[in-house]
């Protein structure tokens, strides 16, 4: 009966050993728990990076669909139209004689 009684004694004195305050020891505490952090959010990093340079994660599909136009054909074909008047009118202009206008009439 002794025995079992020490035994929880014992125990409880553990536990008041982990309530006293010691700076030190809690500070210890501290450093060693922010360091297995960062080395965990450090080889998770690295997984994520290898696992994005092998195209596993994160990946984006391409679609190319042939039917789609990425130009209105109509309005190419205006614009083209136009130019090309464009470029008559300069060659008439350059190349024919010059008509003058009469500013009386």
């Amino acid at each position: 009966m002794n025995n079992i009684y020490f035994k929880f004694k014992n125990k409880s004195k553990m536990a008041d050993d982990l309530l006293k305050i010691n700076p030190h020891k809690h500070w210890m505490i501290l450093v060693y728990t922010f360091l297995s952090l960062s080395l965990l959010l450090i080889l998770f990093s690295f997984y994520l990076l290898y696992e994005i340079k092998n195209e596993q994660i994160f990946q984006v599909k391409i679609e190319h669909n042939s039917n789609d136009s990425l130009i209105k054909e109509d309005l190419l074909k205006k614009t083209i139209n136009q130019f090309n008047n464009k470029a008559t009118e300069e060659d008439t202009i350059q190349n024919g004689p010059f008509i003058y206008k009469d500013p009386s009439i």
